[in-house]
């Protein structure tokens, strides 16, 4: 073991919330994409977990207080 190994903040979690659920999921499927802002060209991704790739329905997460 290194020095580093212990004195180094642990890698981030990857991963995103579910559009459908809204639960946390670590293999996020993209499902299609939006505008998030009328006043700039900011895009917004977004993604489903695994068990709602075929789950018809809009996406219901609060991307706003992601950031």
């Amino acid at each position: 073991m290194t020095r580093e190994a212990l004195t180094t903040a642990p890698p981030t979690e990857s991963g995103t919330h579910c559009c459908r659920c809204g639960r946390w999921t670590t293999a996020p499927v993209v499902v299609g994409y939006g505008s998030g802002s009328t006043s700039g060209p900011e895009f917004i991704t977004h993604h489903v977990c695994p068990q709602h790739v075929t789950a018809p329905g809009p996406c219901t997460a609060e991307h706003g207080a992601a950031k």
